[in-house]
């Protein structure tokens, strides 16, 4: 005791110096206590029934009594309890930083001078926060310059600029105006042929029109599209090979199901609904179900927990502006979030999964599939895990669903919902049986493939064993599939891939040249067939790099295989994989000069895994491919090459052509099993659609309730059996061709397979005198497995027939006319990317730290003005574009000087904030100038290294944390982990970017060549004017034309000296370059 009493004494002369004679309540004591007692001694929680928040309050004490004595350090019990040993110290253990001893010294020294601190009043309900209230319509001010409002926004704004005596600034130019439009509501700058027609429209509503055309162009949707992929993290797939890690495959569908949903101005509300439950809202509808993309994109591998936590913590600051994910390990410190209302949301999304499931056309769920979410565990219990430790969870109770009390509302009540059969057997739906049927029939005829190959091989062998030479004949004339002189565009049978293509003169053209530029293709709308010959007359008239062209066949999104012959490389080649990973056989390549401007006919026949390559009709090439071939359609391509194609044809090979062998013929003994081999894959083949149809049977009945489902269900069973037993006469075949073929050493390990293929050979058999009752269900399905041990387990389904409503219940509670955050985060987000700063400056936290914003009744207004129309977007936006504050100039200069030092953060909206352009604007307003972008809306992802070639909008390329476009990248791309607002920075590197990257310098070529052709004998200085109203949008100033007319002038001197072929040309190209890089181009003003 008389040590501690020392050491108090030690620690209190120690403060005295430390802290003066007077300790000051408000700036040390106060925010002391606030950092360390208020969280369980506050507004928020009151434990013990104890306060400290005033003096009063400290005074009044709690269940223990007083623990304040004014005086007597000693006395008061809250010194003892914060000086205590570790059972009884305060803060409690893993509730916050301990007390220091300096910190302890502070209070005590405070009340043994009297426990000194002005009166205050005790603070708030935290539940009567102002974000907590619902919004209430407030009656719009009348303000004395009534003529300078548009609309009610313009009232509240004016009603402050008056109140605050604030001047704002005029209204923008027209021409400012025109393009601060365009750049909001598509994401693209106007033409200058659209600004001349905007220039000379003088009637009163000619701003009014731009806008409705604006917000019906398909790009509204993409430039929306976009904001909203930011605020829901939308995030393509990512992870080791093929292994997913995070998000899921095929997502984009979610993406393009945003776009359409705006373009069609789909309620925010029913989006909302859609984003968390339309598995369970409309669960027979793959339209609306890839809306639960919102979801799926939570994935991760590793964690359940994680996975949670992120759905969590993204739902609640997304959608209603609270940091929920604060209170998963303890109440949270600032906002009436208690941890059980964590959980309690927790078990609202407790029983989700995610999967793939097929859509039309497609067998491969990797080639291409539907991402969705659905309730795979509808019982899954909810624990509560202490300190947020999920090696702690607290089983004494189940935590149930439910919303945060401080919001909470009578209508949150889920309700199960009883899912139909296509819903929880995706393998029951019509299109899946028709399309693994299609599977089956391409299996029979690749069977019967094989079955003709190996007679031919078989009749190779045995000539070649009687001593005849081998002499392929001529393959027959097959059935045409297709044939085109490319008179004209068949756009019902080709479809336009990356590249610059055009019919000219009789030909197909590619004419983008260069190097680097991987592979530019034309590709057939349908699958070719699995044996076939094609041939081509093409031309190749530049190349650089490797100077390539000819055929891909087997092609899909993920694979194909190349025929091509190579200016540059002085060769023709076979390859397979995907550009530019292709593998090259060293024995699949016929080298011989190939010459620019010289017309080549290029043919290649494919029987099965054989094809024969042909230039001019001299055969180059036998080849037996190494990989599996697929069902694909065929391209006609070009590879860092401009290339001319006279003609195609495609033809069915007949089952009767004889090629040219890859290889030397093989023993009697071994075609002969070979051909044995072959043989028994037919019948196996054949009894799979059989399976399949009495296994949809079967288990349609079963779904249906139906009284004949026994009967069905033997029917199937025996199906099935019949289906193995072929399958097993099939791998006694392939074994015993194995043991034939094998050497030596290989000899005992295929006899050993041999022997056990015939033991399963004789289980199978005997199974068909007695089938049963079991047989395989057309799986058509995958669920995301549950960490990597459940990578191997079966994954198909079926899945539970019953869905929660827990995330219905949920997504109609966030979207009610009733919620007090849904409307308001809505419209902040749509304020912000409006006007470049919202209302409420934390866009994901609405909760206590913060404050009422000073226009916080405009938000109101338009929260209950967005409710009352529907949820409609486009009306918002129609208001906001239409308000003079949105019209505003955003120059400083003629900025009154008063109103800057009164409101320098412009709270008040006194004028407009110039904002950079986002990545994604850079990059689609230079193609966009050029006139190259291509139009087309929605479908699979784009891979980033062809971000110089294919000329999408940039939200369609991949957008991950592992692979993302560079150029899109340099200007503050949205990080996927969370981007409620994006970042703008200024880096040198971004100015390299436009000055030096491939894509700045050919579209500056091509809007240069495209301003050429349209003003046709053009004078530099028309040129110029013309430059500045494309790139910019404003004529150039007499300094500014002048100093581009003599830059054009000593440009072309230079390059006249250096004997430049085009030296007028390219002048006017950098001039054009240069624009590209002024600050006005990147800017909005």
């Amino acid at each position: 005791m008389r040590l501690q009493a020392v050491l108090a004494l030690i620690g209190c002369a120690i403060a005295g110096r430390a802290f003066g004679d007077e300790i000051d309540y408000l700036s040390q004591v106060k925010p002391l206590l606030a950092s360390k007692c208020y969280s369980c001694h506050g507004a928020l929680k009151q434990q013990a029934e104890l306060r400290l928040e005033t003096r009063a309050l400290m005074l009044a004490g709690g269940d223990s009594g007083q623990v304040v004595v004014p005086g007597s350090a000693d006395k008061s019990r809250i010194v003892a309890r914060i000086s205590a040993k570790e059972d009884e110290r305060m803060p409690p253990q893993d509730e916050g930083s301990l007390l220091t001893a300096d910190e302890i010294a502070l209070i005590r020294m405070w009340i043994d001078q009297g426990a000194k601190a002005p009166d205050e009043p005790a603070p708030a309900d935290p539940r009567q926060h102002w974000s907590f209230q619902k919004p209430v319509r407030p009656e719009v001010p009348g303000v004395k310059n009534a003529a300078w409002s548009h609309n009610p926004i313009d009232a509240f704004l004016a009603a402050g600029h008056e109140r605050h005596g604030l001047v704002p600034l005029e209204v923008a130019e027209k021409h400012v105006l025109l393009r601060r439009l365009y750049l909001d509501l598509i994401g693209l700058p106007p033409m200058r042929e659209e600004l001349h027609e905007f220039l000379a429209d003088d009637a009163e509503d000619a701003y009014e029109k731009v806008v409705t055309r604006l917000l019906k162009h398909p790009g509204y949707g993409e430039r929306w599209g976009r904001h909203w992929m930011d605020v829901w993290r939308y995030s393509d797939w990512y992870g080791l090979g093929a292994q997913v890690r995070y998000s899921q495959k095929h997502i984009w569908r979610w993406r393009d199901w945003i776009i359409e949903s705006l373009n069609e101005d789909k309620p925010y509300d029913r989006m909302v609904v859609e984003m968390l439950a339309g598995d369970e809202i409309a669960p027979s509808d793959p339209d609306t179900v890839r809306a639960t993309g919102f979801l799926a994109r939570n994935y991760f591998l590793f964690n359940r927990t994680t996975w949670l936590d992120s759905t969590v913590e993204h739902t609640s600051k997304a959608l209603l502006g609270l940091t929920l994910n604060c209170a998963r390990c303890h109440d949270h410190k600032y906002d009436p979030l208690s941890q059980t209302d964590y959980y309690q949301m927790r078990a609202i999304f407790e029983p989700h999964q995610v999967r793939v499931d097929p859509v039309p056309g497609e067998t491969d769920l990797d080639r291409n599939g539907l991402s969705r979410a659905f309730d795979n565990e509808p019982d899954a219990p909810t624990y509560l895990f202490v300190r947020g430790n999920e090696k702690s969870p607290d089983k004494s109770q189940i935590i149930a669903p439910g919303i945060p009390s401080v919001l909470a509302a009578s209508d949150f009540n889920p309700q199960p919902i009883t899912l139909p059969a296509e819903a929880y057997a995706p393998g029951l739906q019509p299109f899946a049986l028709a399309d693994h049927l299609a599977a089956a029939a391409k299996r029979i005829e690749a069977a019967r493939t094989s079955v003709n190959a190996a007679k031919q091989q078989m009749q190779a062998t045995e000539r070649v064993a009687a001593g005849k030479s081998e002499k392929p004949r001529t393959a027959p004339v097959g059935e045409f599939v297709l044939r085109d002189d490319f008179d004209k565009p068949n756009p019902d049978v080709w479809e336009a891939g990356p590249g610059e293509w055009k019919y000219t003169d009789g030909k197909l053209v590619q004419g983008r040249a260069g190097a680097g530029l991987t592979s530019l293709y034309y590709r057939t709308r349908s699958e070719h067939p699995n044996d076939f010959l094609a041939t081509c007359k093409l031309t190749v008239t530049s190349a650089a790099g490797l100077g390539s062209a000819g055929f891909r066949f087997d092609a899909t999104s993920s694979r194909d295989k190349f025929v091509y012959l190579s200016v540059s490389g002085s060769k023709v080649q076979i390859a397979h994989g995907m550009s530019p990973n292709y593998t090259y056989p060293r024995d699949a390549k016929n080298d011989q000069p190939f010459k620019k401007d010289v017309a080549y006919e290029l043919t290649i026949r494919v029987q099965n895994k054989l094809v024969n390559v042909a230039i001019d009709g001299k055969h180059a090439i036998a080849y037996e491919l190494s990989v599996e071939r697929e069902a694909g359609r065929l391209d006609l391509v070009a590879y860092d090459a401009s290339v001319e194609f006279d003609s195609v044809e495609i033809r069915k090979l007949p089952p009767d052509a004889v090629l040219v062998l890859a290889k030397p013929p093989p023993s009697i003994d071994v075609a002969r099993a070979a051909l044995i081999a072959a043989e028994k894959s037919l019948p196996a083949a054949e009894l799979h659609a059989p399976a399949l149809q009495s296994a949809f049977a079967a288990d349609l009945a079963k779904a249906n309730e139906s009284v004949d489902t026994a009967a069905l269900v033997r029917d199937a069973a025996l199906a099935a059996r019949r289906y193995e037993f072929a399958q097993a006469e099939q791998a006694v075949a392939k074994a015993e061709y194995e043991v034939a073929a094998a050497g030596s050493d290989k000899r005992a390990a295929a006899e050993k397979s041999l022997a056990s293929a015939r033991a399963a050979r004789d289980q199978a058999a005997a199974k068909l005198e007695e089938p049963g009752d079991t047989y395989t269900s057309l799986y058509v399905s995958k669920r995301a497995a549950n960490g990597m041990i459940d990578e191997a387990t079966p994954r198909h389904g079926p899945y539970s027939k019953v869905s929660t409503g827990r995330r219905t219940a949920l997504a109609r509670w966030i979207a009610s006319r009733d919620n007090p955050l849904a409307a308001r985060v809505a419209v902040n987000h749509i304020w912000l990317r409006h006007f470049g700063q919202p209302l409420v400056a934390s866009m994901m936290d609405f909760g206590l730290r913060t404050k009422q914003p000073p226009q916080h009744e405009l938000l109101d207004w338009l929260a209950v003005e967005f409710m009352e129309n529907g949820w409609s977007m486009k009306h918002l936006h129609r208001l906001i574009v239409t308000s003079r504050a949105y019209q505003l100039r955003s120059s400083l200069l003629a900025a009154d000087e008063s109103t800057r030092q009164a409101d320098p953060d412009n709270d008040y909206y006194w004028c407009r904030k110039p904002l950079r352009m986002e990545s994604q604007v850079v990059r689609d307003s230079l193609l966009h100038l050029a006139g190259v972008l291509d139009a087309k809306l929605g479908g699979p992802t784009v891979p980033p290294a062809s971000e110089d070639t294919v000329f999408r909008r940039s939200l369609y390329f991949t957008h991950s944390r592992d692979d993302r476009a560079k150029l899109i990248s340099m200007f503050d791309d949205a990080d996927i982990v969370q981007c409620y607002r994006r970042t703008e920075s200024i880096v040198p590197q971004q100015a390299l970017a436009l000055a030096n990257s491939k894509l700045a310098l050919t579209m500056s070529r091509k809007i240069a060549a495209q301003l050429e052709m349209k003003l046709g004998e053009a004078s530099n200085e028309q040129f110029i004017a013309a430059a500045f109203e494309t790139v910019l949008l404003v004529p150039p100033i007499a300094e500014e034309s002048a100093v581009c007319l003599a830059a054009i002038k000593q440009t072309v001197a230079t390059l006249e000296k250096l004997e430049h072929a085009s030296p007028q040309p390219r002048a006017r190209e950098n001039l054009v370059h240069v624009l590209l890089n002024h600050n006005d181009f990147v800017t909005i003003r």
